[in-house]
């Protein structure tokens, strides 16, 4: 009766690592969790025998067989954790977990110093500890503390209310798991039925749950395809927006010359012709406009995949000016913005091409609030301060009124009208701010200027540093500041 618990958690198992499989499909997501299923299933299945069986020598290799992907449970459950918090940089510590996991099945495999054979309790056999296996143990201690501190630092770091949701669950499936490392002790003489796989079962049932309910993967596979989906046929409109821009010049002067000399009749509306010369440059305009969006999406969903350690020395004055040439100004629009002497050694830690993207929403908020207003000017500046490059992008439109202020940098909040915004750029801005270690934050006195003031470390400096470190968080900006959006 004892090796029917462990025969239907084996099966459990089973079930919960294909469903999720079938459901989710291979992602790295999904891998590691059909690990921990796939070793609890054939661990549990190989205690279903253990606990019935009499013969001695079967039951020495059982143990072994069991206990040998016991060894590999706590690091598959880490590396699911690091997935799900977004953490290449635990990547090498991965690595050396699993070796160390290689290293006692090794032990296992060829001696008795990690498991000395079993004990016989009143449920059957079962393992007994070797002098190695403290070294499991503690490993597993190590593991599960740090995965409670990734999880617990990637709920801080975000704001998404699903997303929140999602991280809770793990802790709580975290915890669950904690729990069944009270079968350790049996390893060590103490009898007691060893419960713990059912206490794991519900943890990895609970994760089944939550991959599936909030989709982990598809956000991004669902951006990542619209983004390749949609950018090859915006790059083949733009090229063919470039070979009209080139040939309807011509075209137009043979058709003006054939309306001179009476070869055919002037069939355009009046100003139809100036229109058509333009025509090449206003698509390349809402191509490129477009492109930027396709872009901007797929970043946004990638933000909380950030490697910190591929972060570079960045210029600002390169990121403003690369902002200015690719930003699909309508006429006369250019003219309106100016860019105030930025030193080219001034420099932030982080990626380029995403405070591009944050500089292409804040012209856009810009331009549509002076537009709106009946008329303005835009200006850009930069400068170092306390370790900070510090970008100032002010705009002297309409300003933004006290009651909406405190709401801008929230998802989804906008005051346009239906078709103008979706409430979504902003946000992206602070997200950006926040994933590169700085801030972003709004002032606005209405009728007379509206300033966005965007902090990133400088390189080497005491807040790059503490970007690798979450605690130090709080200790980033200079007393008296306030930088919460």
């Amino acid at each position: 009766m004892y090796s029917i618990l462990p025969a239907f958690v084996s099966a459990l198992f089973l079930g919960f690592g294909v469903y999720v499989l079938l459901t989710e499909g291979v992602t790295r997501l999904s891998l590691p969790f059909a690990s921990m299923c796939g070793t609890t299933f054939v661990w549990q299945g190989s205690w279903a025998f253990l606990f019935q069986i009499s013969d001695p020598e079967l039951a020495g290799a059982l143990v072994k067989f069991g206990y040998l992907f016991i060894l590999f449970l706590p690091t598959t459950f880490y590396h699911f954790v690091i997935e799900v918090a977004a953490r290449r940089s635990e990547r090498p510590w991965l690595f050396a977990s699993y070796g160390l996991c290689i290293a006692l099945a090794m032990g296992l495999a060829v001696s008795d110093e990690v498991v000395a054979g079993y004990g016989t309790f009143f449920f059957g056999k079962y393992p007994r500890a070797g002098l190695l296996h403290p070294v499991h143990v503690a490993q597993t201690v190590l593991l599960a503390l740090r995965c409670a501190w990734l999880l617990l630092a990637a709920r801080r770091q975000t704001q998404a209310q699903d997303r929140r949701r999602l991280l809770d669950l793990c802790l709580l499936s975290l915890c669950l798991y904690g729990l069944a490392a009270t079968d350790y002790a049996v390893n060590y003489g103490i009898a007691f039925y060893p419960v713990g796989a059912v206490v794991i079962a519900v943890s990895l049932g609970i994760l089944a749950v939550t991959i599936v309910r909030y989709g982990l993967m598809r956000p991004y596979l669902l951006a990542a395809t619209v983004a390749h989906e949609v950018a090859t046929p915006l790059a083949a409109i733009g090229m063919h927006a470039e070979e009209i821009g080139t040939v309807l010049p011509e075209l137009m002067r043979g058709y003006q010359l054939a309306v001179q000399h009476q070869l055919c009749v002037d069939g355009l509306y009046p100003g139809q012709s100036e229109r058509l010369s333009s025509l090449a440059t206003s698509i390349q305009r809402q191509v490129d406009s477009t492109s930027t969006v396709v872009e901007m999406s797929l970043a946004s969903f990638t933000l909380d995949r950030l490697d910190r350690r591929s972060f570079e020395a960045c210029s600002i004055r390169s990121c403003v000016n690369a902002a200015l040439e690719r930003f699909p100004f309508r006429p006369g629009e250019r003219e309106l913005v100016n860019v105030l002497p930025i030193e080219a050694q001034l420099k932030f830690s982080g990626s380029d091409s995403l405070i591009v993207f944050v500089l292409f929403n804040l012209l856009k908020n810009a331009l549509f609030a002076i537009h709106s207003g009946g008329g303005g000017s835009v200006e850009i500046a930069a400068t170092s301060e306390g370790g900070y490059c510090v970008l100032r992008f002010s705009d002297n439109g309409p300003g933004i009124g006290a009651d909406v202020l405190p709401h801008i940098f929230e998802p989804f909040y906008s005051t346009k009208s239906h078709g103008k915004g979706a409430g979504m750029g902003l946000p992206f801005c602070r997200r950006v701010a926040e994933a590169l270690g700085g801030a972003i934050a709004c002032e606005s006195e209405p009728n007379v200027a509206t300033t966005f003031t965007l902090h990133l470390p400088e390189p080497g400096s005491a807040a790059d540093r503490a970007l690798h470190d979450p605690a130090a968080k709080a200790r980033r900006w200079p007393a008296g500041q306030d930088y919460t959006g």
